[in-house]
């Protein structure tokens, strides 16, 4: 019987253990994104997300949200939110960034505009507290062809050094899907 448990035992800390430097590419909809094979998916960390996946046992989290510009610069307007943020991609990512305003002691917060497979982005990393755990954020919003997209990275501030990495190789992974097809028919229209 011991030998059982132990067997278990180890075949637990082998799964749990998996290289977090192994990724595999995960198709959802119209994008994809390079996770940790260390991941498990989920569906309970946000019921908005069209990707969710999770690693308990090392806290590290990510889940990609996809809005439809239209739907987006609807809600804008019939709100009367036009007043307080553009309708575009700036106001988009200011409107969406409220949404961690009601973290507390957010701290160490940079943001930085680049280019993610050729798409205007925005990463926003910082530290804040959750109930009683300090997180460290990874936060990308990315202006897609059709969709805006959030793909949000967190894990506990003491496993930062060991997950940043794997956050900004999720995060600079993701991509559009057939985005030639979709850059020609916008060059056509």
């Amino acid at each position: 019987m011991r030998k059982i448990l132990l067997l278990i035992a180890l075949a637990f800390y082998a799964i749990s253990c998996q290289n977090s430097n192994t990724f595999e590419t995960i198709n959802v909809k119209d994008y994809s994104v390079d996770i940790p094979t260390n991941l498990s998916k989920t569906e309970n960390l946000n019921k908005e997300a069209s990707l969710q996946y999770q690693n308990l046992l090392k806290e590290l989290y990510i889940i990609v949200i996809d809005e439809s510009k239209k739907q987006v610069e609807r809600a804008i307007k019939d709100n009367g939110l036009d007043q307080m943020y553009s309708n575009d991609f700036k106001g988009y990512v200011e409107l969406m960034s409220t949404n961690f305003n009601n973290l507390i002691g957010v701290k160490n917060k940079t943001q930085k505009d680049t280019l993610i497979n050729s798409l205007e982005t925005k990463i926003v990393k910082f530290e804040a507290k959750l109930e009683e755990y300090d997180i460290f954020y990874e936060i990308a919003y990315v202006n897609g062809i059709e969709n805006y997209y959030q793909i949000m990275t967190w894990t506990l501030l003491s496993k930062k050094e060991d997950h940043e990495e794997a956050m900004d190789k999720m995060i600079y992974s993701f991509k559009i899907n057939n985005s030639k097809k979709y850059i020609k028919s916008a060059k056509k229209g």
